[in-house]
């Protein structure tokens, strides 16, 4: 029998959230600094310099920003000169962001200190408890996918 909720701070999905926020906050100081880069700016370089050339829409799904705020970063980021954008090969109508060389330099800064960052929160879990969290969170995601396609 799963508990009874009685308050909001309660629910796992409100716990994921704010752990999320606290994360992002600290996260984006951290590009702030080290970077010059807004939170949107750095995910949307970390998904190009990941991915590869991404589309606008592919962009603004792998960064986790909705499509204005993908835009907006790619746009910031082209006034930078981090990424460019350039026609799709396959549709003349869509274009692609892609690094340029001094983006791919601070792709690897946004990287590292992404990673430490990750490090250090996750350094309160053991191994084995590791994989059983990403394993959960796998299927809880999994299962998020599945009602997204329901509507």
């Amino acid at each position: 029998m799963r508990p009874s909720h009685k308050s909001l701070d309660q629910f796992l999905t409100y716990k994921m959230h704010r752990l999320m926020k606290q994360h992002d906050r600290r996260i984006s100081q951290s590009y702030a600094d080290g970077a010059q880069l807004s939170l949107a700016e750095s995910r949307v370089l970390a998904a190009v310099g990941t991915a590869g050339a991404l589309s606008n829409s592919e962009l603004a799904r792998r960064a986790n920003l909705d499509k204005s705020q993908a835009s907006r970063g790619a746009d910031g980021l082209v006034t930078r000169g981090l990424v460019r954008r350039a026609p799709d090969d396959h549709d003349g109508r869509a274009v692609k962001v892609t690094l340029t060389p001094e983006g791919e330099r601070v792709w690897r800064v946004v990287i590292d200190a992404a990673r430490a960052h990750y490090e250090q929160l996750f350094d309160a879990l053991s191994d084995d408890e590791m994989r059983v969290y990403e394993r959960l969170l796998d299927k809880l995601l999994l299962r998020s996918d599945e009602l997204d396609e329901q509507g």
